[in-house]
């Protein structure tokens, strides 16, 4: 068995700190659509949905890219095959 290549904890990181920013982005967006409708809104409601939009999306980029580094670095060839459209490998038996 190959030796398994390690975990690259900066690159998890900055893809946690993106997914972060699109969860930050995605709450400022839902809050700018909240305050121009009549609906009444607490702050602290906002700072809670600020809070787990951010959290939500940097789980989701830490996820992500360490499921990706863990395929990469799978020794078993069908991780590695090439896919067509159909789902079916390019490389026949």
């Amino acid at each position: 068995m190959a030796p398994q290549a390690p975990l690259r904890g900066s690159r998890i990181l900055l893809a946690g700190l993106i997914g972060a920013g699109l969860g930050a982005s995605l709450a400022v967006m839902l809050h700018a659509v909240v305050t121009h409708t009549p609906v009444e809104v607490s702050p602290r409601t906002f700072a809670l949905f600020f809070g787990i939009f951010c959290a939500f999306g940097a789980f989701a980029g830490l996820t992500l890219e360490t499921v990706r580094q863990l395929q990469v670095s799978n020794p078993d060839p069908a991780y590695h095959q090439k896919w067509s459209r159909g789902g079916r490998s390019r490389e026949r038996p």
